[in-house]
């Protein structure tokens, strides 16, 4: 069973599909790509309502998922550009992210749940090196509905 096939069993995206999966140059972490789906539209990151293409970013941005394995994992992906009537042309919104975090959604509530049961510095240590662990810091304030992945 290929790790793409695990992962849309577990955890789908809608209007995107998990590409090849592969180790980085030091296999220290998996690269899983991810494109979107034929026909599915690019969602507008300022209005939230679908709207058409005008470009995708050549370079890809990569976004830490929840780790296999002990391996880290990175969904890794070209963001699109859209051109929204309201908005202009703005970067779309994807389903797993929230606004310019490097974290999954899915991520930030996996490292939320280990929060509430350990401190913040003890589940940076236990998930990454101490010297890593302030970035994520801030989150220690937002909680997030389950259900929708969003603030609240």
């Amino acid at each position: 069973m290929r790790l793409p096939r695990i992962l849309n069993q577990c955890h789908p995206i809608p209007g995107f599909v998990y590409g090849q999966a592969r180790f980085t140059e030091d296999s220290q972490a998996i690269l899983i790509a991810v494109r979107p789906r034929k026909g599915s539209s690019a969602i507008c990151s300022g209005c939230q309502k679908p709207a058409p293409g005008y470009d995708q970013s050549p370079t890809p941005r990569r976004f830490e998922f929840i780790g296999f394995w002990g391996y880290l994992v990175f969904l890794v992906y070209c963001m699109r550009r859209v051109n929204c009537k309201q908005c202009g042309v703005v970067v779309e919104q994807v389903p797993w992210g929230i606004g310019k975090h490097t974290s999954t959604k899915v991520h930030m509530h996996f490292l939320g749940h280990w929060a509430r049961k350990l401190s913040w510095k003890e589940t940076a240590e236990e998930f990454w090196n101490i010297a890593s662990w302030g970035r994520f810091a801030p989150l220690a304030s937002t909680r997030f509905s389950m259900a929708e992945g969003t603030n609240i």
